[in-house]
């Protein structure tokens, strides 16, 4: 069985708020406590996998859970084990005629099915009730608890939508509003995973990392488009949920950053595979994006440039304006307005009504390779070493062509593909490195300095000079060796 649901953490200051609207009085209250099992490896929690035995009402229920194709599904096995006083052993006899179930722990555990043990409990009061919203059915429960384990405890309070009939653009517009009205923020984290993390005295799971995308050549361009969103929102979110919860480390706002960057890069480059896509989507990521890209900033001249500033303001009010950057990612993170963009993102990923395509997946791959081929092409003529602004657009379109060129010739049987993919490196490191310190000359500039500062922007321009000249030979290099699409 496949689950479709989203669920949502709640600002202190809404949850009475939310508690009224659910209406205790028409709903119905159960009290659910569960035991999680895992190896001390935790080895179905690495493969996204949670076991548990969960007592609801009077009777335990043992349960599996796997990760889906995306954050809105998960493979879901109940299993009653009946009216019983004591909590009972943990059986896995019961899936043996469930080969997805079997496949699911054979994967996960191998051999290791018998180093299964408890890990940690939850105790959790559910207020529950189905709401008619388009035709569609909707569970809304509210969970107030806890997770524990023997030497420590962390709170839960989180709302949860599961679709129980009818369609998932539904589910998603009709938490498009609950969002709205209680400020909620997009959660991806289980409670498995928030149990996991405390019986190893850890705070966050490990930053998640982008996965290299094919395209499959046997769908058109428009469900491709789905499909790389997809996979895209797979990296985001669950780097996102760390940085609203302010347990993320550096690499997660890292990556949270590169998928943003995917994502913008995807809606501004292939918006035209899908009539569907909004022009407004690749604005409002990428003025998302700044926030990442402006803390990135900061703290890269803190590292680079933090020992040759002379005088100590400039130092302090760098430190100053780190803080004040991450404080206002903490924020954004779960801003409403964000929230709604990446419900907005799954419900145009999870779409499968397909209008048929005048032509097939090559042709859009191949027009779309021309057009950034072309752009490059005019922005190196237009190109000035001493045109600032002109080497940052050509250094865009370099950005935006390595991006794309792993994913659109995938399709190509081309050999040798790797000499042009290393012609692309050496440009997009040059233009890299000449972003970064067009960004460093920018800020220094708009900072009271010292006289004894000035020379670190003396330096900065020198530097700049030199990776422009880098800039323009290695984008001319390339462009001369990419004669491979006819």
């Amino acid at each position: 069985m496949v689950e479709v649901e989203l669920k949502f953490q709640i600002p202190e200051a809404r949850r009475n708020a939310l508690l009224k609207a659910l209406d205790p009085k028409k709903s119905e209250i159960i009290q659910l406590k569960a035991k999680y099992y895992d190896t001390e490896e935790c080895l179905l929690s690495q493969h996204g996998v949670a076991l548990r035995q969960r007592l609801e009402g009077t009777r335990w229920i043992q349960t599996l859970k796997a990760a889906g194709k995306s954050h809105l599904h998960r493979f879901e096995h109940n299993y009653d084990l009946g009216e019983q006083e004591q909590a009972p052993e943990l059986d896995l006899t019961i899936y043996n005629n469930d080969a997805e179930a079997q496949q699911i722990l054979s994967n996960a555990l191998g051999n290791s099915q018998a180093q299964l043990k408890l890990q940690f409990e939850t105790d959790i009061q559910r207020t529950f009730r189905v709401l008619q919203f388009e035709e569609t059915d909707i569970e809304v429960s509210l969970d107030v608890g806890e997770v524990r384990t023997e030497t420590a405890q962390r709170e839960v309070h989180e709302v949860e939508f599961e679709l129980k009939a009818g369609s998932i653009q539904a589910l998603l517009a009709f938490s498009f509003e609950w969002v709205k009205k209680y400020q909620l923020w997009l959660d991806v984290r289980s409670k498995a995973e928030v149990g996991h993390l405390l019986a190893k005295h850890q705070k966050v799971s490990p930053a998640k990392s982008a996965k290299e995308f094919t395209l499959s050549k046997k769908d058109a361009a428009n469900k491709n488009l789905r499909l790389l969103i997809a996979q895209q929102l797979q990296h985001l979110l669950p780097n996102i949920a760390a940085i609203a919860a302010v347990v993320a480390e550096k690499e997660h706002v890292q990556q949270a950053q590169i998928a943003l960057d995917h994502l913008n890069l995807t809606l501004s480059l292939f918006k035209d595979w899908n009539e569907a896509v909004s022009d407004k989507w690749a604005m409002q990521l990428g003025a998302f994006k700044q926030q990442f890209d402006h803390l990135q900033h900061l703290e890269h001249m803190q590292t680079t440039l933090g020992a040759f500033l002379q005088n100590p303001n400039t130092a302090s009010n760098l430190t100053k304006d780190i803080l004040y950057a991450k404080e206002k990612l903490s924020n954004l993170v779960r801003s409403t307005q964000n929230v709604h963009h990446y419900l907005e993102l799954l419900m145009f990923s999870l779409e499968h009504e397909e209008k048929p395509q005048s032509n097939d997946l090559k042709w859009f791959a191949q027009n779309t390779l021309q057009n950034q081929y072309k752009q490059l092409q005019d922005s190196l003529a237009s190109a000035d070493i001493a045109d600032f602004e002109s080497l940052d657009k050509l250094s865009t379109k370099i950005h935006e062509l390595k991006f794309s060129f792993p994913i659109l010739t995938s399709i190509y049987d081309v050999k040798n593909l790797q000499k042009y993919s290393k012609a692309l490196n050496d440009a997009q490191l040059a233009a890299s490195e000449y972003q970064i310190l067009a960004s460093s000359a920018a800020y220094i500039q708009q900072t009271e300095l010292e006289a004894s500062d000035w020379f670190v922007l003396g330096w900065l321009t020198a530097k700049q000079e030199v990776y422009a000249q880098h800039l323009l030979e290695a984008t001319e290099q390339f462009l001369v060796s990419r004669k491979f699409i006819k």
